[in-house]
């Protein structure tokens, strides 16, 4: 009995609560790379990789909650820093000028759009 009630313990408190933290991506139209983390433990930043290797692409992981920064070097000469709060729900990233910050989760409704009505049918 109390065998059982040990394993019923031990399994109830690994049990965590599932967070949903979002991706980002951050793309540029320039050449991105050096990437420096200020915290390692709350975010991880990487490259997507592309058929054109055009190295301007970059997803941010969240790993757990946490503000952190991050750089990286534009066109192998401007460097250019991040601000980065994760929360349960969401990945806040501040603005920079010449990039664009997305959630992967939550794509922009860029292509809003209305349906036509179908032209009615006369009856001769």
């Amino acid at each position: 009995m109390i065998k059982k009630f040990l394993i019923l313990l031990i399994i109830s408190l690994s049990i965590q609560t599932v967070h949903a933290m979002e991706d980002c991506i951050i793309s540029s139209n320039g050449r991105l790379s050096d990437i420096s983390i200020e915290k390692n433990d709350i975010i991880d930043v990487y490259p997507l990789i592309t058929v054109m290797n055009e190295k301007n692409t970059l997803i941010v992981h969240p790993l757990k909650e946490g503000e952190t920064s991050f750089s990286i070097l534009k066109n192998g000469k401007e460097k250019v820093v991040f601000k980065v709060k994760v929360t349960p729900s969401n990945t806040f990233i501040e603005d920079v000028e010449g990039f664009d910050i997305m959630s992967l989760d939550n794509p922009p409704n860029i292509y809003e759009y209305e349906l036509d009505i179908p032209p009615e049918i006369s009856k001769e």
